[in-house]
């Protein structure tokens, strides 16, 4: 690894919202990114790898990690961003969207975590949450992201107490600015900001857990 560079990440999801400004964050700070995408490829910069993988199924993940297992070898971090939502009244709920939702969210980070513990330098994990992480309520428009998210905080704290070498942390913000969820403005937060926290979290700049 290059003398100024700070560590190796994978950022998954990075073409999106919030993925981009994580790539952005990172490169800033003398990282060396892998940037994990499905269709929309991240323009090309100094320190910045673009993988293209689908994460739609089993397959599609075990053969991501399988094809890039030696470029993954002096990765110190890792951010669980990728995990699309589902956004639909109940009464519009069918039992594939909880099998979808727990798929895109739970066995993803689950398999791309257990990969790295496994088989990497990992110092430091990041999985993305939702504002109201951990909490006991009803929900309106996404109750199967919910649930997913919820199991994966639980996920999350099952290997911190596992492997109590390796910081594990969950980022759980506010909707993005820019996302197409329908909520009131002030109750929206910005990318950029969310990115900043993640990389201070990653970083040890930010010592709370959870």
């Amino acid at each position: 690894m290059e003398k100024n560079l700070k560590g190796k990440i994978l950022i998954t999801g990075a073409s999106g919202l919030l993925g981009k400004e994580l790539v952005n964050v990172f490169l800033k700070n003398d990282f060396f990114v892998f940037a994990q995408y499905h269709n929309k490829k991240l323009e090309q910069k100094k320190n910045l790898e673009c993988l293209c993988a689908d994460f739609s199924s089993l397959k599609g993940i075990r053969d991501f990690l399988g094809k890039n297992k030696n470029r993954f070898k002096p990765c110190e971090y890792l951010i669980n961003n990728y995990g699309p939502i589902t956004y639909k009244d109940i009464v519009d709920l069918e039992s594939e969207d909880f099998l979808n939702d727990f798929h895109n969210n739970v066995v993803t980070t689950f398999e791309i975590t257990d990969f790295f513990v496994k088989n990497t330098s990992i110092k430091s994990v990041v999985n993305l949450g939702f504002d109201s992480i951990g909490k006991i309520k009803a929900y309106k428009k996404i109750l199967t992201y919910a649930c997913a998210k919820n199991s994966v905080l639980l996920l999350t704290k099952s290997f911190a107490k596992q492997y109590v070498n390796i910081c594990f942390n969950m980022v759980s913000p506010r909707i993005l600015e820019g996302a197409s969820v329908e909520l009131k403005k002030e109750r929206k937060i910005s990318p950029e900001k969310v990115a900043i926290g993640i990389y201070n979290k990653i970083v040890g700049l930010d010592k709370d857990v959870f």
